[in-house]
């Protein structure tokens, strides 16, 4: 009878604190969930900022390249292994140890 009258009394703050407790834990939008997401959307954040610069420096690198005809041909042959028809390559790479 005494818990009774105990919770009776004082039934607004355990009815806030159970409130409190469910809010922050237990439903959807819970502050756990919120906190997810708020870390996952600086990740985002980060990696678009990443791309973002990545985009530029390929921008660049495109507009470096197609300028000037000399610059395409260098960088095909490097990276591509492209040939004039009256030429051979030897492609020598080193042994990993």
């Amino acid at each position: 009878m005494k818990f009774l009258q105990r919770f009776i009394a004082h039934k607004y703050p355990i009815t806030l604190s159970l409130f409190l407790v469910w809010v922050l834990f237990f439903d959807g939008n819970s502050a756990v969930f919120i906190y997810k997401q708020y870390n996952e959307l600086k990740n985002l954040k980060v990696q678009e900022e990443f791309l973002s610069n990545e985009i530029l420096e390929m921008k660049e690198q495109k507009n470096n390249l197609f300028s000037d005809d000399d610059k395409l041909e260098t960088y095909a042959r490097e990276n591509y292994y492209f040939k004039k028809d009256d030429e051979d390559i030897f492609v020598i790479e080193k042994k990993k140890d």
